[in-house]
């Protein structure tokens, strides 16, 4: 004989899958925002957020990180569907029902972040980085196990370039110049951001407490065309002042001119991005020179286009072979 289950219990299992649910959807619609707000982003993060240093890492690389939110988001999707399918015990409703929730929930985050996607993402930084520290296991095996054979391609590659490049006793002065630039031209994939920067240590900057007439006094001594500009510290950089925009204060002459309101964006990029890549980004963004961010949001150098030109042709030198 069969026995009926007390309606209260039915109840309260509906009224606990109902609240498991909700909750599940909030974590999606984080994960969902987060994706979509990833997709928007930029690479030149405004004013120099530490947060926004933090996740330059996943800017630079994308797929990475996609594949990161990928697998967290096919995990809340089927535990949506599981969910559904307990509470309605229909292989069919349970299937309407997940994908009337998950469209939903993917309209209305795209909805509610339009025109927010950056500071969005700057707010979800914290949870990225553990998201991917998570996931960090099953990436590793997953590109162990999918880019062998591209692996291998590559290395074959470099090899016929790094061959092909070689000195040999017959070449004339012409062509000994000819492997040596294109050897110069072979080594941008291989060089890193942080093997050519200048350290922290040797950058000059200008503090945000600065009067116009230090910063002047400054740029006059150092004869650089480009400086950053920080607040208490250098890894609180608020941008980067030309200081052909000090003609202002040159005509002026004021000891309260106004320089901070020159300060322009800045661009950082992480240490082990390849010198090619970061060549294409300079002409791409029409930019000269970019902070190196280190893994924990801090400040670690500064990069700039003749640092990447100087790998290739050999050393640049102008009226003052100062070009910060």
């Amino acid at each position: 004989m069969f026995e009926l289950e007390p309606p209260s219990s039915v109840l309260d299992d509906y009224f606990s899958l109902g609240i498991f649910l909700i909750l599940t959807l909030l974590v999606y619609a984080i994960i969902s925002g987060t994706a979509y707000a990833f997709t928007h982003v930029t690479e030149a993060f405004p004013n120099g957020e530490r947060r926004a240093k933090r996740v330059s890492h996943f800017i630079s690389e994308p797929i990475l990180f996609t594949g990161t939110i990928m697998q967290f988001s096919l995990l809340f999707k089927l535990l949506i569907i599981f969910i559904s399918l307990r509470l309605l015990n229909s292989i069919w409703g349970a299937a309407l029902l997940s994908i009337v929730l998950i469209y939903s929930v993917n309209e209305a985050v795209a909805m509610m972040l339009k025109g927010k996607e950056e500071s969005f993402f700057m707010k979800m930084s914290y949870l990225s980085i553990f998201f991917s520290a998570i996931a960090a296991p099953f990436n590793r095996v997953l590109i162990a196990l999918t880019s062998m054979p591209e692996q291998e391609r590559e290395e074959r590659e470099v090899q016929s370039l790094e061959e092909i490049t070689e000195e040999s006793p017959g070449d004339n002065q012409k062509e000994a110049r000819e492997r040596k630039l294109l050897k110069s031209i072979v080594d941008l994939s291989n060089t890193s951001v942080s093997d050519i920067m200048k350290p922290r240590v040797e950058v000059v900057a200008l503090s945000t407490s600065m009067s116009a007439n230090e910063v002047m006094e400054v740029a006059v001594n150092c004869g650089y065309s480009r400086l950053p500009v920080y607040e208490g510290n250098l890894d609180n950089v608020k941008g980067f002042l030309y200081i052909k925009d000090l003609v202002g204060y040159l005509q002026e002459k004021k000891s309260d001119y106004d320089w901070k309101s020159h300060v322009r964006q800045a661009y950082f990029v992480p240490g082990n991005k390849k010198i090619g890549d970061l060549l294409e980004e300079f002409r791409q963004k029409k930019i000269h020179l970019a902070l190196v961010a280190d893994e924990y949001g801090g400040t670690d150098g500064i990069v700039t286009l003749e640092d990447v030109l100087e790998e290739i042709v050999g050393e640049i030198s102008d009226e003052t072979d100062k070009t910060q």
